[in-house]
């Protein structure tokens, strides 16, 4: 009986010490004005269909609204926001249960922004936001990221200094336990052009690994088939430290690219996830 009942308890233990996290670019959330409003009940399903204990958003135009909609599909947690959202107002923001994590401190790295280190540019910075897990008592650091976007050779030249700053600062914090996520816009990484290369040049030169490597898309675009129909592509990651890499236990992403496997697909074929919340999917990362 003793047996029994120390077994339900490590097994208890095991369960609740497993933690996820989630990054999901909302598509100028809630003011796109070529998408319209976004459609706020299939975000919810969606949101909650990966609900983790730490979730990176990008796009967080309506900080009033996201407030909300924070408070009534998220009871329990809190965020930290970007002050940064570059020329399109476009903030971050990290979302974290109460229960799981403990709030240390938060920074804004507005070197990536493109006006020195003080000034918000026409980019993004990068939220970097320090979270004490309870149960194991580590602390993590949340870097979200949304690098410059396009496929031009000018949103390259800008992307490929940004893949720079990110090696520089997770050698900063190759000590600590660093999780950068987001939309790293890697245009080139399902082609494997020079893009894809000076991504894994980052990451390699970092000795981190992206989790999205596993997965099909994370997105869907007009791409360059013709027609109607939209194909994927992989501009979301979270990248985890070499070291960290054993802890996870597994990676999957929601939405629309998850229904359509990531195969070829009108806008009707992609359903309301498409057209009424976001071209991107949230890509989840569940840990040991």
């Amino acid at each position: 009986m003793k047996f029994t009942l120390l077994f339900l308890l490590l097994l208890s233990s095991t369960g609740w010490a497993k933690w996820s996290v989630t990054t999901y670019n909302i598509r100028n959330f809630d003011k796109d004005m070529r998408a319209g409003r976004t459609d706020l009940d299939e975000l919810a399903r969606i949101v909650k269909s990966v609900q983790s204990d730490v979730m990176a958003f990008e796009e967080v135009v309506n900080v009033e609204a996201f407030d909300t909609f924070v408070k009534k599909n998220l009871p329990g947690y809190s965020y930290e926001i970007s002050s940064c959202g570059g020329g399109g107002k476009q903030q971050l923001a990290v979302v974290y249960n109460l229960k799981t994590f403990e709030f240390i401190s938060q920074v804004e790295d507005r070197t990536f922004s493109g006006k020195g280190s003080t000034q918000c540019g026409s980019l993004r910075p990068v939220l970097l936001v320090d979270l004490f897990h309870k149960e194991t008592k580590t602390s993590y650091t949340f870097g979200v990221v949304h690098l410059k976007a396009g496929g031009n050779d000018r949103a390259y030249a800008q992307r490929w200094e940004q893949y720079l700053k990110l090696t520089n600062l997770s050698k900063k914090y190759a000590q600590k336990n660093l999780i950068l996520l987001g939309d790293f816009n890697s245009t080139g990484y399902n082609i494997k052009d020079e893009d894809f290369a000076r991504f894994e040049d980052f990451i390699n030169t970092s000795k981190m690994r992206t989790m999205t490597e596993t997965l099909g898309c994370t997105n869907y675009w007009n791409g360059t088939l013709g027609g109607k129909e939209f194909q994927s592509s992989i501009l979301d990651h979270i990248v985890i430290q070499d070291k960290n890499v054993k802890l996870v236990e597994d990676v999957k992403v929601g939405s629309h690219c998850a229904k359509m496997d990531c195969r070829p697909a009108t806008p009707e074929d992609l359903g309301v996830s498409f057209e009424s919340v976001s071209d991107h999917c949230p890509v989840q990362v569940t840990f040991k």
